[in-house]
């Protein structure tokens, strides 16, 4: 397993990804307000470059919002920019559709530096301190 640095967590802005390369594969490290989260940057749609995308929320209709249209999310979906295909940030799993998601990986803070461990097979997302 290989432990990537991708850099400083302070330079690592929310919206903007911070894009590391391990081999041929590419992997986008997004900040979030609670952690930072690493995703392959593959669309499991059509393999499109689904991390260059947008970042923002989305509209839902649910019981929660007595069925009226409602801002959700801000900030915590990934919008492909090849299909507009909506993924969550927390999990990586798409909003609609199939359930699909996109190949997490474990991010790792230690002072002050952001690293992202290559390699486990079935790897979590979300930031881990080091105990």
């Amino acid at each position: 397993m290989a432990r990537i640095r991708v850099g400083a967590a302070d330079e690592i802005q929310p919206g903007q990804p911070a894009f590391v390369t391990h081999g041929e594969i590419e992997i986008a490290v997004f900040r979030l307000d609670d952690g930072f989260r690493a995703y392959r940057n593959r669309c499991p749609h059509q393999q499109g470059p689904v991390c260059t995308g947008p970042v923002s929320g989305t509209l839902v209709a649910t019981a929660d919002t007595d069925w009226r249209l409602a801002w959700v999310l801000e900030g915590r979906v990934l919008i492909c920019p090849w299909h507009t295909m909506e993924f969550d940030l927390d999990s990586g799993r798409r909003l609609r559709g199939r359930r699909e998601r996109l190949r997490g990986y474990p991010v790792e803070v230690e002072s002050g530096e952001v690293f992202v461990q290559v390699g486990a097979r079935s790897a979590p997302t979300g930031t881990r301190q080091p105990s």
